[in-house]
């Protein structure tokens, strides 16, 4: 148990650094045919790549439930693409 009024300290390393999921070379890997929108198609082709990537095993609706929660949460005007502004390219997220 740990009393109350306690200092606890951590201890965390750093494994790795990378590039956030909001930059501009991230949109232009996922825009495969250059038009400056990600379309379901281009997105999810790319949900399915990085999945194979860190190869961990998912249930295949949980691509479709991340893919409907990406066009829910970035597509604001509805029209079955995001684009780069809705992607957000422009603003920064730094740490």
């Amino acid at each position: 148990k740990i009393p109350p009024n306690a200092t606890l300290i951590f201890e965390i390393e750093l494994y790795a650094v990378n590039k956030g999921p909001r930059s501009v070379e991230a949109f232009n890997q996922i825009d495969k045919d250059s038009d400056k929108k990600l379309s379901e198609l281009e997105i999810s082709q790319y949900l399915k790549e990085e999945f194979a990537r860190d190869g961990k095993k998912r249930d295949p609706s949980v691509h479709d439930e991340v893919l409907a929660d990406i066009f829910k949460k970035n597509d604001h005007d509805g029209d079955g693409f995001i684009s780069a502004k809705e992607y957000n390219v422009y603003q920064h997220d730094e740490l």
